[in-house]
């Protein structure tokens, strides 16, 4: 399998045929030329399908009016009470100069799908002035026709008649490339030539289709709901073909929730049918307020939707038209009755799943009460447990502490009666070595006194004798002497017994 240059596996490749090469230029000139503004209209259609049913009752099938139809006759009649939409635009942008200009005659230029699955513009001339049946014959006739058309041929005429009108306008070198890519190459289109083209040129003009069946309308409307009615969604941007200033977009009908007002002035929502239309403008030509009386006469429409039964051929006598508002009358009173009835039933179950929600909740609230109660239950016995555990621990702690405090008490006073104990060694220590010091001092000094004592009686001893006339004093001063130094002396020794007793007490301290 072939790849391109950035690696991607090619499935096949389609060289653009004519009608591809025309959708593309027209498209690719329309947004590079064209400022497009678009209004989403969506208007509700529940009656007017009603009626639309209604208007086919009776028919055969080849006289029945498609919804498709129905739709191109409103919008006529919408493009009748607002001309400005159909319509050209001549503008030139270098000089800053423009025309537009409006028609009476209202040409729709239609996308339709082939048998063969192509895709071609119909212009549907003059259809300002045809009744339904009219348009209904005048579509039939083009889908008649269509099948005995090449569409190549009728596209090239097209073309080539575009091609022709640019080089009238001095378009040489658009025209030079046009015919450069029409006829050249891989990419040139293909026509009926020889017999082939005789035979289709055979064919009479009014058994098919002509580049007056495909030039350029005065509004271009598609029918998108066709391709595929089931669809949820609508249209929201268009293009609009140059010259022309407007483009519509027809959805399928959907079923959407609508605000409506009941009989009663109040507000409420339904479910409606409603169709979803796309409105493509060129802001060069119009401004939103001159499409108002465009989907203001659109709105007239829907909301009295019996006006459709005059579109026919013979029209509807005033009569019938009345009988067929009175129903329409009957069928929306019976449908706000249903709406009434529906709204009743829908409050009286309110009022019982608001009886059962209440219900519920008080059961609900018992349930939590429960449960609430449980939970404090488990609480209550979890706390106890957890303040008992947390006593033992505190009881087990605070005796660990006490015995800890205790044992450091014990400790301290130990030390404490060992510091005592030491110091009051050391204190009797001193103390005895005090006393021993005093001791022998006194013992010394009563030896040296008792010494000097002697000394000093030996000398007046002397002298006594020496002094015979004093002979028995000095013997008394001698012997009272003497009486003194043993007292002395006793005292001395008592001294050193006092002091050997301090150094004992001090020894058994």
């Amino acid at each position: 399998m072939a790849k391109n240059k950035n690696g991607l596996k090619k499935t096949g490749t389609t060289h653009f045929g004519i009608q591809r090469k025309i959708v593309a230029n027209m498209t690719a000139e329309s947004w590079e030329t064209i400022p497009h503004v678009t209004y989403n209209y969506e208007p509700d259609v529940t009656e007017f399908m009603i009626e639309y049913k209604r208007l086919n009752e009776n028919c055969a099938p080849e006289d029945k009016v498609t919804l498709n139809t129905l739709m191109l006759k409103i919008i006529v009649e919408g493009l009748k009470a607002d001309p400005a939409m159909n319509a050209y635009i001549n503008f030139d942008r270098k000089l800053v100069r423009g025309e537009i200009h409006t028609f009476e005659d209202i040409n729709i230029s239609m996308p339709m799908v082939l048998p063969n699955g192509e895709m071609m513009t119909i212009n549907l001339h003059n259809f300002e002035s045809k009744t339904l049946d009219q348009m209904v014959d005048y579509i039939a006739d083009v889908n008649r026709r269509v099948k005995n058309t090449d569409l190549n041929e009728v596209m090239f005429d097209v073309s080539l008649d575009n091609t022709l009108t640019a080089l009238k306008q001095g378009k040489i070198k658009q025209t030079i490339y046009r015919l450069i890519g029409s006829k050249t190459g891989k990419h040139k289109v293909k026509t009926l030539s020889g017999k082939a083209k005789k035979a289709y040129e055979a064919i009479p003009e009014t058994d098919r289709l002509t580049k007056h069946d495909i030039e350029q309308g005065t509004i271009t409307v598609s029918n998108i709901g066709s391709t595929y009615r089931q669809q949820r969604g609508a249209t929201c941007l268009l293009e609009i073909v140059p010259p022309q200033v407007c483009a519509i977009a027809l959805g399928a009908v959907q079923d959407k929730p609508v605000v409506i007002v009941n009989e009663a002035g109040e507000k409420e929502i339904a479910i409606r049918q409603v169709m979803p239309l796309c409105i493509a403008f060129d802001h060069r030509a119009l401004d939103f307020g001159e499409i108002v009386p465009f989907i203001k006469k659109l709105d007239e429409i829907f909301e009295e939707p019996e006006i459709i039964h005059t579109w026919r051929d013979g029209g509807t006598d005033d009569l019938d038209m009345e009988e067929i508002k009175i129903e329409r009358q009957e069928r929306e009173a019976k449908f706000a009755e249903s709406k009434e009835r529906e709204k009743l039933r829908k409050e009286a179950e309110e009022k019982a799943k608001k009886a059962e929600r209440e219900a519920q909740k008080k059961l609900q609230k018992a349930e939590k009460a429960k449960r609430e109660a449980e939970r404090l239950k488990k609480e209550a016995e979890k706390a106890e447990k957890e303040a008992e555990e947390k006593a033992k621990r505190e009881a087990e702690r605070a005796e660990k502490e006490a015995e800890e405090k205790a044992k450091k008490e014990a400790e301290r006073l130990k030390k404490e009666a060992e510091k005592a104990e030491k110091e009051a060694e050391e204190k009797a220590k001193r103390e005895a070595e005090k006393l021993r010091k005093e001791a022998e001092k006194a013992k010394k000094e009563a030896e040296e006194k008792a010494k000097k004592e002697a000394e000093r009686a030996k000398k007046e001893a002397e002298k006594a004798e020496k002094e015979a006339e004093k002979e028995e004093k000095i013997r008394r001063d001698i012997e009272k002497a003497e009486e003194e130094a043993r007292k002395a002396e006793a005292e001395a020794q008592e001294a050193a017994r006092l002091a050997e007793e301090a150094k004992k007490n001090a020894e058994e301290i």
